[in-house]
């Protein structure tokens, strides 16, 4: 019985360490796939001299990043961890951004511009998470 009772113990002062973890590694993923969209970006200009909005679009044309083959599937699914979008472009500058899920406790978004630049963070609570490399 106090075997059970020291293991809960642990369990329980653990699981708020693992839950950051898990974030963390999440966020990391996002960071990864902004860095994804920024290359895809880069690649979409050199062709066209423009950034796109576009991160799907089969029609009317341009098409979207993803019909270009640019970038993964996963980055436009709606069933992720994160959303993403690229609320702004044009032929010299574009921003992308990774927004949290409305359906987790974590709320906030990651950016990156034409530049590579990166930003944002997301927090629970009095827990800030940033991306784990830049």
């Amino acid at each position: 019985m106090v075997t059970v009772a020291v293991i809960g113990v642990l369990v329980g002062m653990s699981a708020p360490y693992f839950g950051r973890a898990l974030e963390q590694s999440r966020a990391d993923f996002a960071a990864a796939h902004l860095r994804a969209i920024w290359a895809a970006q880069r690649l979409y200009w050199l062709e066209n001299h423009a950034y796109t909005d576009k991160l799907t679009q089969a029609s009317p044309l341009p098409l979207g990043l993803y019909q270009l083959g640019l970038i993964d599937p996963v980055i436009v699914s709606t069933t992720g961890d994160y959303i993403y979008a690229v609320p702004s472009a044009n032929s010299s500058a574009f921003q992308a951004t990774a927004t949290r899920h409305q359906r987790s406790t974590w709320t906030g978004s990651f950016t990156i511009d034409e530049d590579g630049t990166t930003g944002g963070s997301i927090s629970a609570g009095s827990f800030t998470i940033t991306p784990g490399f830049q």
